[in-house]
């Protein structure tokens, strides 16, 4: 079986998925404010997503996702390279 390497930072909590949905935003040179109107989300929902909101709906934050031009994909953790060499407690926490 060939290995997964992601060629994008591996994404396992939601601050690392909020973190990266900000740098995204910044990228593009848009402001909250501004992904807010092509949202049509508002800004508090898009502030505590960037921030890692645990609770934030997985939909809507799917959707800023692919508005900033992110797809998303989950991969079995024994076909990715981040997978490799972890020990059976580090996937029960």
């Amino acid at each position: 079986m060939t290995a997964f390497v992601p060629d994008h930072p591996l994404i396992r909590t939601p601050d690392q998925f909020g973190g990266l949905l900000r740098a995204q935003r910044k990228a593009q040179g848009l402001t909250l404010e501004q992904l807010s109107g092509l949202s049509g989300m508002g800004m508090r929902f898009l502030s505590e997503l960037e921030r890692g909101k645990a609770t934030a709906e997985l939909g809507k934050a799917l959707e800023v996702a692919a508005l900033l031009g992110l797809d998303c994909f989950l991969v079995p953790r024994a076909q990715s390279a981040a997978g490799k060499g972890q020990s059976a407690s580090d996937d029960a926490g």
